[in-house]
This record gives C-alpha cells, structure tokens and sequence, in this order.
C-alpha cells in the first residue's frame, strides 16, 4: 500500500542525523525492556500451560449445519443450471440442455446433500461414542 513506503521515507528524514542507518538499541536496565521481558515470561507460561489443557470443540449448531446442507444443494443446482445454459447458448439447442443439466444439478445437490448428513452423524456418533469411553 501507500502507507508503509511513506512512513519509512518520513521516518528517515525525521530521524537525526546520528540514528540513520543505525537501529537504536534498548539497554537491559531501560523499564520498557524489563516490562517486555516479563510479558514474554508469563506469555510463554499460558502457553504452556495451554498446552496442557485438552481442547473442547464446540458442537455444531443447528441453524449451521442447515445453512450448509442448503448452501450446498443451491450450489449444485446453480451450477448445473448454468452448465446447461451455457452449453444451450454454444449449441443453440433452446432450452433441451438447461432442464437437463437442470435435473442433473438437482440429483447431484440431494446425493451431495445425503451424502454429508450421512457423514455428519457418523462423525456424531464416534465422537459421543469417544466421549462415554472417556468418562
């Protein structure tokens, strides 16, 4: 972007004379140094201690997992739908190739759509499965 050349330009003619090309260095004793160093301490202590603590995935909402079961059998059917146009524009067959590409969209959206609730209560049913074993 514009913004990150103009400020080094800025930065280096406002500088003194003295700090160009020169990075100034923080000394050890100077408070911000020291503020830094216990921040990346206790940083590296949730870190671990984060590490330690088993995640929790949230469960899937409702409203979710509909909102993706649609999104995925509005997308076949758009996309035969166009495929068939297309092809009824190149070949100027009318509308044949539309309804055809039309109903091919609609069985590919409802296998799609099947396919995924199939896998999403299998992977429900392993995780409750995994969840009694662990108690």
């Amino acid at each position: 972007m514009v913004r990150a050349p103009f400020e080094r330009f800025f930065l280096y003619f406002a500088a003194p004379e003295s700090a160009k090309g020169h990075g100034t260095r923080m000394s050890e004793d100077d408070p911000d140094v020291r503020r830094l160093n216990e921040i990346e301490e206790r940083l590296r202590k949730a870190r671990e201690k984060r590490g330690e603590v088993r995640q929790v995935e949230a469960p899937n909402s409702k409203l979710g997992i509909a909102f993706r079961l649609v999104t995925e059998l509005m997308a076949a059917l758009i996309v035969g739908g166009a495929i068939g146009w297309g092809l009824d524009r190149i070949l100027g067959t009318g509308p044949f190739l539309f309804i055809v590409m039309f109903m091919v969209g609609v069985a590919a959206g409802i296998y799609t759509v099947v396919r995924t609730a199939q896998q999403m209560n299998r992977d429900q049913a392993a995780k409750d499965a995994g969840s009694v074993k662990r108690e």
